[in-house]
């Protein structure tokens, strides 16, 4: 593990959001208590229901243990706007406030190191206008590929920001409806930018889900204004960030099996090693989405099944439908 050092003042504003899941933000505050921002915005959605008020106030409660020099701002919704709006407009507050600055959410712990990673990174590339988003999160620093540096160049990661900081020149981008998405799709320079046909059909398949509002889900619209852009993440080379928010609770992070859920967060060194070239990883990144982000075998499977028999409008699949909902969904 490296040597501790001194880490300098911590002067990039940091977004905490969360809803009403007391354990686990306790632990995200804690991490933000020990950094020690001069600016502190915190985001909450309201409650769903009568019954979850108290437990949102609990959380909203931990505004009052600030108790260290610092400018504290909330959002605390009376009524609930949910994941998708909830979360993308609490980034929109504060990126109208700051021109750059640290998302945690409430389930999302950082390692101290994750607070200077992100703050450097920030002020090298601040008018780099091809860098798109510092992640903290790398669920696969167990590469045996090699490293060029403590953070290498990435362009196909999607959704699952794990702790990240980013610019208001990005956010600027931002549409939470994904309104250039069908236009996007339609056009043959968006095949020239997948690394293989599994990448470009689960893609497909997640902007399609979340632009027809099957999943509920503020993250895939940020990652399309980087396809658009052709932009690039910055991951590094260990991992900053521990999913807190397995389980029963979470939205997108309910199983316990799920290969995410890795204890695997540890400081990363400093001074920090700049990679030499800036150029995309692409063998990282296809290796990356493979193991972390694409579809399984069998879901493949269905969906070429599926689109064999005509897809969910084909006349097959239809009757089955059909014929199911006659028999009441068994």
């Amino acid at each position: 593990m490296p040597e501790p050092q001194q880490a300098p003042p911590l002067t990039v504003p940091v977004l905490l959001i969360a809803f009403n899941r007391i354990a686990p933000t306790r632990q995200v505050f804690s991490a933000i208590r020990a950094a020690r921002p001069t600016r502190l915005y915190f985001a909450c959605d309201g409650p769903r229901n009568e019954a979850e008020a108290a437990r949102c106030e609990e959380v909203r409660a931990l505004a009052r243990e600030v108790d260290w020099p610092c400018e504290l701002k909330v959002r605390f919704n009376e009524r609930n706007m949910g994941l998708r709006k909830g979360v993308s407009s609490a980034i929109a507050w504060f990126f109208e406030h700051e021109p750059e600055g640290i998302v945690l959410e409430d389930d999302t712990l950082p390692v101290p190191s994750f607070f200077r990673f992100c703050q450097e990174l920030l002020e090298r590339y601040r008018d780099d206008e091809r860098i798109w988003v510092i992640m903290g999160n790398n669920l696969m620093d167990d590469w045996p590929g090699g490293t060029d540096g403590s953070y290498y160049y990435s362009a196909h990661g999607y959704g699952a920001p794990w702790g990240w900081a980013s610019w208001r020149r990005v956010w600027a981008h931002y549409d939470v409806d994904m309104g250039a998405w069908p236009e996007l799709k339609r056009s043959p320079l968006l095949q020239d930018f997948f690394l293989d046909r599994r990448e470009q059909e689960d893609v497909h398949s997640m902007f399609d889900h979340v632009h027809k509002g099957l999943m509920n889900s503020w993250s895939y619209q940020l990652d399309i204004t980087r396809v658009m852009n052709h932009g690039l993440n910055i991951l590094p080379a260990v991992n900053l960030i521990r999913n807190i928010g397995f389980g029963a609770d979470g939205t997108h992070t309910v199983a316990l099996s799920d290969p995410r859920n890795k204890d695997t967060a540890r400081d990363i060194a400093f001074p920090l090693r700049h990679p030499r070239f800036m150029m995309l990883d692409a063998r990282r990144d296809r290796a990356y989405f493979r193991r972390y982000i694409g579809s399984t075998p069998i879901y493949r499977l269905k969906r070429s099944v599926k689109a064999a028999l005509g897809g969910p409008q084909g006349p097959v699949l239809k009757a089955f439908s059909a014929l199911k909902a006659k028999l009441g969904g068994r």
